[in-house]
């Protein structure tokens, strides 16, 4: 970053010869309010300077008792002064004092209490409070950054903590289950007992994803968020995505288009948070899309050699007014519709941050009632080009 010069200080006043006339110079004070200083300048080079102060208390030492000194005052005061309460802060005061005419600050203001005459206020003294004042706020709003901070990171290492120990047997009770659901040690009796441990099993799996989530949401507060990069083939992740949520798409009876051109170029990128980035937008869509609905997987390179990945959907639709709500962590929009369906609100915050993991960006658009498009768009450097394998 360059310092700033003397140049850069420069305001544009214009100057006078050393031949103008003392009243040539009052009359452009008078004319000009905000005009503290005036350069002499002859053939370009400076040879003095004005300064408004200095001018007005000599030019009044020299004329003024000849002209006014015999009239009373109140034919040179102000007859509108600014007049504060004695009990006004100073935020109060400043906004009056420092007026866009540029005056009032130079002519002071007057302080009364009770309609009286307390004292003067001059705007040095409030320029000095003031500051002392945002000075104040600014370590306040410090300190309470800090404090947000240290919340933050003891917030995220709880949650991380007891996440771990959540999972542990969390883990026993999903694998015990699943033993007794498959009957790896014989037939249940009575039938009864396997539909509970089939209940089981599916309450556990989704406990433990959603304690998976919560745990990722803590690692990326906490700044922990590592990618184990590799090549991508993003076709075959589609399929296979899909092949895992075929079940969702019957039970939702939903239809799914795969539209991915098979020479679209793989990217680096980590292929797990990959696959999870599009097992989370079409979970998504799928668990808003109604029976009947319908949902398109896309990808295609950009104009700028990026690749975007798209969403879209038939569904329930987001109010624009809250779009940016849903991307926030644990944040969700109730209808009647999704107040049905279970989350955390964690899944689009968590796919945003993979994404920008990679240098990338999801966006959304969506119509109310028609359908959302989710956009992942994948910058130019993690594409890889048949080009540069061959150089390497």
């Amino acid at each position: 970053m360059s310092h700033p010069l003397a140049r850069d200080l420069a305001v544009s006043v214009s100057p006078l010869g050393p031949e103008t006339t003392c009243a040539e110079v009052f009359s452009r004070l008078l004319a000009e309010g905000d005009l503290m200083h005036i350069p002499i300048v002859s053939d370009g080079r400076p040879v003095g300077l004005v300064s408004r102060q200095d001018f007005m208390l000599t030019y009044v030492r020299m004329y003024g008792p000849e002209i006014y000194g015999r009239n009373p005052i109140t034919c040179l005061m102000s007859e509108t002064p600014i007049v504060v309460e004695a009990d006004s802060t100073c935020e109060e005061i400043g906004p009056r004092v420092f007026s866009s005419d540029g005056t009032s600050g130079l002519q002071g203001f007057i302080i009364v209490e009770d309609g009286r005459y307390l004292g003067l206020g001059l705007a040095a003294n409030l320029m000095r409070v003031t500051a002392d004042i945002l000075l104040a706020r600014a370590e306040e709003l410090e300190r309470q950054r800090r404090r947000a901070e240290a919340a933050s990171e003891s917030k995220s290492q709880f949650l991380a903590g007891m996440s771990h120990e959540l999972r542990t047997p969390l883990n026993a009770i999903i694998g015990f289950a699943d033993l007794i659901r498959l009957e790896l040690f014989g037939p249940i009796d009575p039938p009864r007992y396997l539909e509970y441990a089939k209940d089981i099993h599916g309450s556990g799996v989704h406990l433990l994803t959603m304690i998976n989530e919560l745990l990722d949401m803590a690692k990326i507060e906490a700044g922990h968020f590592d990618l184990h990069e590799d090549e991508v083939n993003l076709l075959e992740i589609g399929y296979e995505v899909i092949r895992m949520l075929r079940q969702s798409l019957l039970t939702a009876r939903v239809a799914l288009k795969l539209d991915i051109r098979e020479a679209l170029p793989h990217i680096r990128a980590d292929e797990q948070q990959v696959r999870r980035v599009l097992v989370n937008l079409l979970s998504n869509a799928i668990k808003f899309t109604p029976a009947g609905g319908g949902i398109t997987l896309s990808a295609r390179e950009n104009d700028a050699g990026g690749i975007e990945m798209s969403v879209r959907d038939t569904g329930i639709g987001i109010p624009e007014d809250k779009i940016a709500k849903v991307m926030e962590p644990f944040e969700q929009v109730e209808n009647s519709f999704t107040r049905t369906r279970a989350g955390t609100g964690l899944g689009l915050p968590l796919t945003k941050a993979m994404v920008e993991a990679h240098g990338g960006t999801l966006t959304l658009s969506s119509v109310y009632g028609k359908g959302t498009c989710a956009c992942v768009c994948i910058p130019a450097q993690r594409v890889v080009r048949e080009e540069a394998v061959a150089a390497a």
